[in-house]
Order: C-alpha cells, then sequence, then structure tokens
C-alpha cells in the first residue's frame, strides 16, 4: 500500500491529540505527536509573548519539519498532529499581526522556513476540526496545563478565525472539516463513523475492520 500521510489540523484545545490518538489506533498508522514538553521555550511565551515569539515558533517549525521529513522518508503511513503549515501560515502570523512578533523578527521567521518548508509532500487529506473559542477554552481548562492557563482569551479567539480562513484557502490537496463539537472522540461507534468518513476521502485506504 502507497504511503498515507494524514494530518489532522485544529486550534489549541480543538482536540486533535485525542482524534489523533484513536486514528492512529484504529487505522494502525504511526501516531506523530507534537511533543510541547520538548519546546523550552513555551511557558516562557505565555508569560512574555513578544520577547519569545520567534524563538518558539522557530523551535515548533524546525521540529515539526524534521519529524514529517523523516516520516516521508521511512514511507510509513502515519497520522500527523498539526502540520508544519500551521505553524508557518497560522500561529506565526499570527503573533505577527498581534504585534507580538515585530517586522524584523517576522521576516526573519519566513527567511527561516521557505527553505524548511520547501520539498515537503502535503498531506494526503488534511482533517480540520472546527470547534469554537468558547468550546477551545473549556477543553484547556479541563487537561489543566499551567501554562495555558495564563493564555489571553483575545489570543485564541484570534487563533479560532484565523483557522477557518486559513482552511477555507487550504488548496495543497484534498481536505475535510469536522465539526467536532458533534463528536464524541472517545466513544467508539463515533469514531467509527468518521474513520469511515475520513476512509471515503482517501480512495487508497484499506481499513483494517
Amino acid at each position: 500500500m502507497a504511503q498515507t500521510f494524514l494530518a489532522v489540523a485544529g486550534s489549541i484545545g480543538s482536540g486533535k491529540t485525542t482524534l489523533t490518538r484513536r486514528l492512529a489506533g484504529k487505522l494502525g498508522f504511526t501516531a506523530l505527536f507534537e511533543n510541547t514538553e520538548d519546546n523550552p521555550y513555551l511557558s516562557d511565551f505565555y508569560g512574555d509573548m513578544h520577547r519569545y515569539a520567534l524563538p518558539l515558533q522557530a523551535r515548533f517549525l524546525a521540529t515539526r519539519v524534521r519529524q514529517t521529513r523523516d516520516t516521508q522518508r521511512a514511507d510509513i503511513s502515519a497520522i500527523q498532529d498539526r502540520t508544519c503549515y500551521e505553524d508557518a501560515e497560522i500561529f506565526a502570523a499570527h503573533l505577527h499581526g498581534r504585534g507580538d512578533m515585530d517586522d524584523r523578527d517576522f521576516e526573519t521567521y519566513r527567511m527561516l522556513a521557505e527553505p524548511l518548508l520547501d520539498g515537503l509532500k502535503p498531506p494526503s487529506l488534511l482533517v480540520y476540526l472546527d470547534r469554537s473559542a468558547k468550546d477551545c477554552f473549556r477543553q484547556i481548562r479541563e487537561r489543566g496545563r499551567d501554562y495555558e492557563q495564563t493564555m489571553p482569551t483575545d489570543y485564541l479567539g484570534e487563533l479560532v478565525a484565523r483557522y477557518k480562513a486559513w482552511f477555507e484557502s487550504y488548496d495543497r490537496g484534498p481536505k475535510l472539516r469536522v465539526f467536532a463539537e458533534e463528536h464524541d472522540f472517545l466513544n467508539e461507534d463515533d469514531l467509527e463513523k468518521l474513520t469511515r468518513q475520513i476512509s471515503a476521502n482517501l480512495p487508497q485506504l484499506q481499513l483494517p475492520f
């Protein structure tokens, strides 16, 4: 079977990690997660966004590009929690738009991002979890990560809006919108229905059930 590279996109608190883990088990894919503990700037960033925006985003981008390249070169089927494109086209752009990353730093970031993203194969399918900012906040509170509790309210609301616009303009390949608040990713019947919906958008995929 040809390599299938599935990606789950969505705002902070949208449910990406839960769905990625559950789909990987269902499909027999390798799961690629964003390891926030490997980014030493994260807790500092929420305390001083302007100071740490550039190093935070550069670290996330470099780590995810390496993860993506290694997986694509290994020619294994995988499902990724957030894509490299989101790092560059949503998060860094969002910080620049807010004034938390100044023009000089944003230009430097783009100079780094362009060669890193060059040559990456886009996902076989992009699954976008569309969830309201209010519900994302609820999920963030429930999971209780200390560094996220200081996140500005407007930061997440603006991020959700950027995601919606980004998904509409995404044209690198097939895409699927999932209204996340209509699903329970921990419910087996719900998960199976969603897996079949994803499979229908991946005709080369043979489900293991």
